[in-house]
């Protein structure tokens, strides 16, 4: 070391000098202002760009829901039942196939009259033809119970009402036989129990005024009975009468046909369909149900026959197609009845263009031009007298729906209409408004007592907070369910008791945030010297604890709204919230019984024939519930950095 200091021996001490001798050295000044939690918070919240993009929509729906309502020019509030379940249409997109107003019609019936050979394709039982889109069109055959002609095969079933002996079908119509051609009775039987002594008589008649028993069935299968093997004097003409009885009304019998077979090689053709003659499917269940009863010598009922006589397993052959939902609705309309008085008025509003012309086809009606919203008429109907009134007449002609709904020209329904011919766009957002609203009046509500609740709770301890957390554990446990039952027993569904479910236990996740902020700022030194100076308990919760655990109350409190508004729309979806024909008012702002709940209750039986109903209610909720989340999320990461990614 003594060394290394004789080095520097030898350096002249004139080679230093001071630096900085003549001037005087200060603190640099800060140019950055200082930055506050909350302005800190709201940095890091803006510099999550996904979560912005969140709020942003979030933001977007909101105001969505507050000024659609306001400023749409569509109908929302009454039924226009001839604007019902539209499809959605979106300029644009239909030009590419997509929200183009037109929509699937499934299980329609087929007019065989329209059946073209060539294809094998048949047109249904509709005014749609010409809306149809052909490329689209299919049949096909599905089940059917009708006692109609189109309902083909199948077979016939016969049940007997409860405390009766059996029931009795009988042919309409007079059946030839013959005795010189062989005439049989054939009865096919598809199902028959052999439980419980089960039956059939097959019996013909009336002869000398009774029904005679040719045979009896108690099995399944083909059966041929002579009626004049044991009756010769058998009339050549009777009635079929089937006799089912059963000690067991639970079983039932099944009828494939019934039919009459002669030997009739010989036969004139006359004769031939004279005596061959076959019921099934739906001729046999023209048949007639007959009630009877049966006494004995004492007028005593030993016997009572009644029953249903209903088809089954039948085929109907269906068609299935895609058609122009929008021409067809605002197209030309039949009018079979339309009344003289609006008609009257059509033409004193359409006066300059509801020019009557002789219709060349019709002399009993006439036409109008182009513009008039009455395109043609084809009678006046037979007057009515009406007490009070007087002579009352209509016409039966042909509407223009667009030009007399007043429409220049046919509109977009973005989202379509509903049951009601309302517009979904301003439903749906009406019904988010009132979820919203709801929301976050529930949310307030819970926040409040959450909060004054936690704050007793952890700021006092002891033997308070043990009594006050068991009886939050006791209404935490409570299932909801039992809550919900207890409520509409008492008050009925509505949004009362939406409000009271919401309420009871939600709370409680509040309180326990709260009630463990305290608990941890409670004895912090700022609070023990303030408590010391002699500040009162309500300054310590509110300027002290209560503002440096407010971020976290904040942000639990914020991820509690969507859960309300999913809460309500399930409630509001089981049909035990609010519903149609519901209104309430709120801080003097009227609102109606729609909310997204609703909406996805209208439209759960319609997920096939219009889906819109429930995909863009559905659609509307995911994108809330996501974006409120995101929110949500992005507030707890920018309020309390330590907990980002945390769930």
């Amino acid at each position: 070391m003594a060394d290394k200091n004789k080095k520097y021996e030898n350096i002249d001490k004139s080679q230093f000098q001071f630096v900085q001798d003549e001037k005087k050295i200060f603190d640099k000044k800060f140019d950055t202002k200082p930055i506050g939690y909350f302005k800190d918070a709201m940095m890091r919240f803006a510099r999550n760009k996904t979560n912005l993009t969140a709020s942003v929509i979030l933001l977007a729906l909101i105001l969505m829901s507050i000024f659609i309502p306001i400023l749409s020019t569509k109908n929302a509030e009454k039924l226009e039942e001839t604007l019902s379940y539209l499809p959605p249409r979106i300029p644009y997109l239909e030009d590419i196939g997509i929200a183009d107003g037109t929509k699937m019609r499934y299980d329609q019936p087929v007019d065989p009259t329209t059946i073209d050979p060539e294809t094998g394709l048949g047109l249904p039982y509709s005014t749609l033809e010409k809306y149809i889109d052909l490329s689209t069109l299919e049949n096909y055959y599905g089940g059917c119970t009708g006692k109609d002609e189109l309902c083909e095969g199948g077979q016939n079933e016969i049940r007997i009402d409860n405390n009766k002996t059996g029931a009795i079908v009988r042919s309409n119509t007079w059946l030839s036989f013959s005795k010189i051609y062989s005439s049989k009775i054939v009865v096919d039987v598809e199902f028959i129990s052999d439980e419980a002594n089960s039956k059939l008589l097959v019996q013909a008649g009336p002869v000398a005024g009774v029904y005679v028993t040719i045979g009896e069935i108690t099995a399944p299968g083909v059966y041929t009975f002579d009626p004049y093997l044991d009756n010769p004097v058998f009339p050549a003409s009777a009635k079929i009468q089937l006799r089912y009885e059963s000690e067991d009304t639970a079983l039932k019998l099944s009828l494939n046909s019934v039919s009459i077979v002669s030997e009739t090689e010989d036969a004139s053709e006359a004769d031939q369909i004279k005596y061959n003659y076959s019921v099934s499917g739906y001729t046999l269940s023209q048949y007639q149900l007959v009630s009877e009863v049966i006494l004995n010598d004492e007028e005593e009922v030993i016997a009572a026959y009644s029953g249903t006589y209903v088809r089954a397993n039948g085929l109907r052959l269906m068609s299935s197609f895609r058609f122009d939902a929008y021409a067809e609705v605002f197209g030309d309309k039949s009018q079979i009845a339309f009344p003289a008085s609006e008609y009257n008025l059509l033409m004193e509003e359409y006066a300059d263009v509801c020019i009557q012309m002789e219709d060349p086809e019709n002399p009993d009606g006439w036409l109008f031009p182009e513009g008039c919203p009455i395109v043609k008429v084809n009678f006046q109907n037979e007057s009515v007298f009406v007490p009070g009134k007087g002579e009352q007449f209509s016409y039966n002609l042909v509407l223009n729906y667009q030009i007399y709904a007043g429409y220049e020209e046919i509109p977009y329904f973005f989202f379509g209409t509903s049951a009601a011919g309302k517009d979904m766009v301003k439903l749906i957002f009406i019904g988010l408004r009132t979820s919203l609203t709801i929301g976050l009046l529930v949310a307030v509500i819970n926040i409040t007592i959450g909060v004054i609740y936690g704050a007793i709770s952890g700021y006092y301890g002891g033997q308070i907070d043990i009594i006050m957390e068991r009886f939050a554990e006791i209404i935490g446990r409570i299932p909801w369910l039992v809550t919900l039952s207890i409520f509409i027993a008492l008050i009925g569904p509505g949004i009362e008791t939406l409000i009271y479910v919401m309420v009871v236990s939600g709370w409680i996740g509040v309180a326990s945030v709260t009630r463990t902020q305290f608990y941890r700022y409670k004895g912090r030194e700022y609070v023990l010297a303030s408590r010391t100076l002699g500040a009162k308990d309500s300054r310590l919760i509110f300027r002290h604890i209560l503002p440096n655990g407010i971020g976290t109350i904040i942000t639990s409190s914020i991820l509690m709204v969507p859960a309300l508004i999913f809460t309500e729309a399930t409630l509001s979806y089981l049909g035990f919230g609010i519903g149609h024909g519901q209104s309430f008012s709120i801080l003097g702002i009227n609102m109606s019984g729609v909310s997204i709940g609703v909406l996805l209750s209208d439209g759960r039986n319609q997920l096939r024939q219009n889906p819109h109903l429930t995909l863009f209610p559905a659609l509307i909720i995911s994108i809330l519930m996501i974006t409120f989340n995101m929110f949500g999320n992005a507030l707890r990461d920018a309020f309390n950095p330590a907990l980002r990614g945390s769930e």
